[in-house]
């Protein structure tokens, strides 16, 4: 189990601290945090985003069809601005339909919209063209995933007429189809729960699939497509079996002199036959972490009589959500299937199976505390109250019925019975690119957003990201995604895990009291999309998004500015620290602390509240912040 304890918990809550002292008392704070690292980044703030015909043109030569869209369609957009539209019709056509202006018949091409000129139109048929060129070579050489990102691109683009008569739940099956082929049944499951309902197929295939999931072990999910009632949860022997220790050997470390074993321990459960299991990925980080230059050794303990090492590897993993997917060559006794239910309710029970210690096949019941808690980068951790222990860390967590209903994979320090795991709907989302060799591919917009007034404002776009090539800024709020109303980032976050980098994604958004559309494609999210941010932008820029309060400046350069507080978002770390429009700041230092990823500004703040007099004010924060997407 992770204990939420400095990086970690630092992701739960701002750290603030308003120091007890003149501002002529600065550079002494200064002199004492002199060890700390400074992040070495540009100054200045980043070029704007290049809409020219000649990065057109460079992309469509080299077939990026997917990333000239949205600098075709942003011309477009400004062509119309430029040419003064009526106030009905929104300045924007990211094509057809639903990107049109409101009152456009779905089906007028481009050209028949006012305002873009003859060379971005040329190249809009052009991209159109070979999108629908890489459209049918997917589906002609049966590359299901692809097909799908195109399937979904056209919708966005409006450009539906391109892709009738096929459907995603076709692509689905065929993906379905193709990791059963390949004997990877849990990737086939995953993707089956996941997205398909067995009321969509006919009896054929669905005969099919049961005998092939039951076959698998995949009990629960074969007794869902046969429409039996869920089977019993199976006897806790059988359960047992289903899990092992995960241990990594780390050599020995020396502290002083004395030479002590240097072990990671976790826990991990199998979703395959075939030797796949899951873990936490914070349990196998040094195997594939290439910062780490140290000794690894990878493998799995069954239980504690035999103690036999079995060798295994690590075939996918993903920081973010904290999963890895680990293989090793023996005979499964079990394989664990999720629940197709919704989510737990507050108060059911539950249980959790792991190596807490190193003590193999513990069992541990409790209950479900809350939803959604912010601990982790993207979407929301189930809290628990089922008492778990360092070594537990991805373990499965059951509900009465037997069925995962998430993984198991931090606690708070000094806190018993606060507890957190991944929930098994998103765990489901992330199994088939887990079975893929190395990370996985997260999308990601590129913009930090707050929504405690329940909606969805930009409060950063991300130099370089697929929002700025899209044409949003900060203060635009996001009103729907590919026809879908969003209120929350969470899920905007959640949404997300179900397309691929490089879709197309419509967006709809209020600016000055008028709504626009525009598309974007999505990208890779970095690890850590504020240090992305940080390495590119100048970092007045990225105030509002790591502390809460958007500034202007009023004179001098460098870390000698001083600016004025023009809004501060509620919640925020600024707002609990007392921070008001109007107030005046003279930034002193600003400083990346490596270890914790975390940054730290040092300030002296004139506050209105407190009658314009000045104090020296410490405010620090994750780069990992769970408001970006």
């Amino acid at each position: 189990m992770r204990i939420l304890k400095g990086t970690m918990m630092k992701r739960l809550r701002f750290m603030i601290t308003r120091l007890c002292m003149p501002a002529a008392a600065m550079p002494g704070l200064l002199l004492f945090t002199a060890c700390l690292s400074v992040f070495e980044r540009p100054l200045e703030s980043a070029p704007p985003p290049d809409y020219s015909l000649e990065r057109i043109d460079a992309l469509l030569e080299n077939g990026d069809n997917l990333a000239a869209f949205p600098l075709i369609l942003q011309r477009r957009r400004e062509a119309r601005e430029s040419s003064g539209p009526s106030p009905a019709a929104p300045p924007d056509a990211p094509g057809p339909s639903p990107a049109a202006p409101p009152d456009t018949p779905p089906d007028t091409p481009p050209a028949a919209l006012p305002g873009p000129s003859p060379e971005t139109e040329r190249r809009y048929r052009r991209a159109l063209a070979g999108l629908e060129a890489d459209w049918l070579s997917a589906r002609e050489n049966g590359e299901w995933e692809r097909a799908l990102v195109y399937m979904r691109s056209f919708a966005a683009l409006g450009e539906n007429q391109i892709i009738a008569g096929s459907s995603e739940t076709d692509l689905f099956l065929e993906g379905v189809r193709a990791y059963i082929d390949e004997g990877l049944i849990g990737a086939a499951a995953a993707l089956f729960q996941a997205n398909i309902s067995p009321d969509q197929l006919d009896d054929e295939r669905r005969g099919e699939l049961t005998e092939v999931f039951h076959d698998a072990g995949h009990l629960a999910l074969a007794a869902s497509l046969a429409g039996r009632d869920i089977p019993e949860s199976p006897d806790l022997p059988s359960l047992m079996d289903g899990t092992v220790t995960v241990w990594v050997n780390k050599g020995i470390r020396l502290e002083g002199s004395i030479g002590i074993p240097d072990r990671g321990i976790g826990s991990g459960f199998f979703i395959d036959s075939r030797g796949y299991l899951l873990t936490n990925y914070h349990v196998i980080e040094s195997e594939v972490d290439p910062a780490y230059e140290g000794y690894s050794r990878l493998y799995l303990k069954l239980d504690d009589d035999t103690g036999d090492r079995i060798p295994a590897r690590v075939v996918g993993w993903d920081k973010n959500f904290d999963l890895a997917l680990l293989k090793t060559e023996m005979d499964v006794p079990y394989v664990f299937g999720f629940s197709n239910r919704d989510a737990p309710k507050l108060g059911e029970r539950i249980a959790a199976i792991g190596s807490p210690g190193g003590l193999t096949r513990t069992l541990t019941s409790g209950n479900v505390s809350a939803y959604a808690r912010s601990i982790q980068p993207m979407a929301g951790s189930l809290q628990i109250d089922v008492p778990i222990n360092p070594g537990n860390s991805g373990g499965p967590l059951l509900n009465e019925q037997g069925e995962v209903i998430g993984v198991v994979f931090a606690g708070i320090q000094d806190y018993d019975g606060v507890n957190f795991a991944i929930p098994g709907r998103y765990v489901l989302r992330l199994i088939p690119s887990l079975y893929r060799e190395g990370p996985i591919e997260l999308p990601w917009f590129g913009v930090a957003v707050w929504d405690s007034t329940g909606r969805i404002e930009i409060t950063y776009v991300v130099p370089g990201s697929p929002a700025a090539d899209a044409g949003l800024r900060s203060g635009d709020v996001i009103r729907r995604i590919d026809n879908r109303e969003f209120t929350t980032v969470r899920s905007v976050q959640e949404y997300l895990i179900t397309r691929s980098p490089d879709t197309l994604a419509s967006v709809t958004f209020r600016r000055d009291g008028r709504e626009y559309r525009a598309v974007a494609s999505l990208g890779v999210r970095p690890d850590v999309p504020m240090r992305t941010a940080l390495e590119r932008d100048a970092r007045e820029h990225l105030i509002t998004p790591l502390f809460g309060f958007a500034v202007e400046s009023i004179h001098g350069y460098g870390l000698q500015r001083t600016f004025r507080v023009k809004s501060v978002l509620g919640g925020s770390a600024a707002d609990e620290a007392g921070f008001s429009a109007g107030d005046t700041i003279a930034l002193r230092r600003w400083q990346y602390f490596e270890e914790y990823d975390a940054v730290a500004v040092y300030l002296v703040l004139k506050g209105r509240k407190a009658g314009f007099l000045e104090s020296a004010v410490q405010i620090a924060a994750p780069l990992n912040v769970n408001t970006v997407f």
